[in-house]
């Protein structure tokens, strides 16, 4: 064999650690990394995680913003400690292998759920992560209380969440999922709050049916992304509330947003439609209803042994992969 495209994460790294080791008997294997297309995230249910019945409410907007400002600061944490290398975190709801994707360097790129209620950075470079983790509570709070719950400041609870909230994560019931240690992170510190966040981990079928029944408040899934990246199936309101293809699971139903997918899908000029879809992401962002999680690495292993490795692609890609050019590759 060639190769071996799409293993698991930890052959990968038991392969990486036994070459490292020198344990590997006979052929010597390199592994390539490529980036994944698609990402992690954590979606919310906007129909089901709302205040009055009113999804689109500022203060429901509230609500769903203060749940992801405190999953959110516990995602270097456990997506580092879960995958290592192998992953990265990332801060908009679209693969970083797209040519959409906002960059670091782009005017107005932030961190995901990183400004408070009133706009102003929750955080600062000198922050330890212990410090970081406070100012993202406080920052919830205020969410919350703008949301128009009341927070009791001597007992440091809020008195009147009468609703408990369940987010669901398809491990298997093993707690083997990156997204499971975020969300046990966040709920424990909303019980501090008063707040009840249960977290159920469960098998693929029972995650499945919530999201095709849309009966899941939250829960944590993954994207694959195509080369293009048009909006239309996951967020237009077409495919929201069962209707369509039932595939805008978060429930958002926005004019605006809708009118931007739209705008995007209909121009050739990639610049053009970059902006735009940063809007709309912009737009799902201040709905609360997606957190992205991690962008994932692919893997193959190859042996140096059998094949000369200086003869795969250099500049492999999601969509470019060692297959590319299989007629270059040379057998030693």
């Amino acid at each position: 064999d060639l190769a071996v495209p799409s293993i698991s994460d930890d052959t990968v790294k038991a392969i990486q650690d036994a070459n490292d080791n020198g344990e590997l008997v006979g052929d010597t294997l390199t592994t390539y990394l490529i980036d994944y297309r698609g990402y992690g995230y954590l979606g919310i249910n906007a129909d089901l995680v709302n205040v009055d019945d009113d999804p689109g409410s500022d203060a429901s907007k509230a609500l769903r913003k203060g749940f992801m400002t405190l999953l959110s600061v516990y995602r270097d944490t456990v997506i580092n400690s879960y995958y290592g290398d192998r992953a990265a975190v990332i801060q908009y709801p679209i693969s970083n292998t797209s040519w959409a994707a906002p960059k670091p360097a782009d005017e107005g790129y932030q961190t995901a759920y990183s400004v408070d209620v009133n706009g102003e950075p929750i955080y600062d470079a000198s922050m330890s992560e212990e410090q970081r983790y406070e100012a993202a509570k406080e920052a919830a709070i205020g969410y919350f209380q703008a949301a128009g719950f009341t927070y009791d400041e001597e007992a440091g609870k809020f008195t009147d969440f009468t609703d408990s909230y369940e987010v669901m994560i398809p491990g298997q019931g093993q707690q083997d999922h990156p997204a499971y240690g975020i969300a046990v992170a966040a709920s424990e510190v909303l019980a501090d709050l008063g707040i009840t966040l249960q977290v159920n981990d469960v098998g693929t079928s029972t995650w499945n049916n919530a999201l095709e029944s849309n009966t899941a408040m939250m829960w944590a899934a993954a994207w694959q992304s195509t080369v293009d990246p048009d909006m239309t199936q996951v967020y237009h309101s077409d495919n929201a509330h069962g209707n369509g293809t039932n595939s805008n699971h978060y429930a958002i139903d926005s004019d605006e947003l809708d009118e931007l997918i739209v705008e995007g899908r209909g121009s050739a000029d990639t610049e053009y439609r970059k902006s735009v879809y940063k809007n709309a992401m912009e737009i799902i962002m201040d709905w609360g209803v997606e957190l992205p999680l991690y962008q994932r690495k692919d893997a193959f292993v190859a042996s140096t042994e059998r094949i000369d490795n200086g003869t795969f692609p250099g500049d492999m890609t999601p969509y470019y992969g060692w297959y590319a050019e299989v007629e270059t590759l040379a057998i030693q």
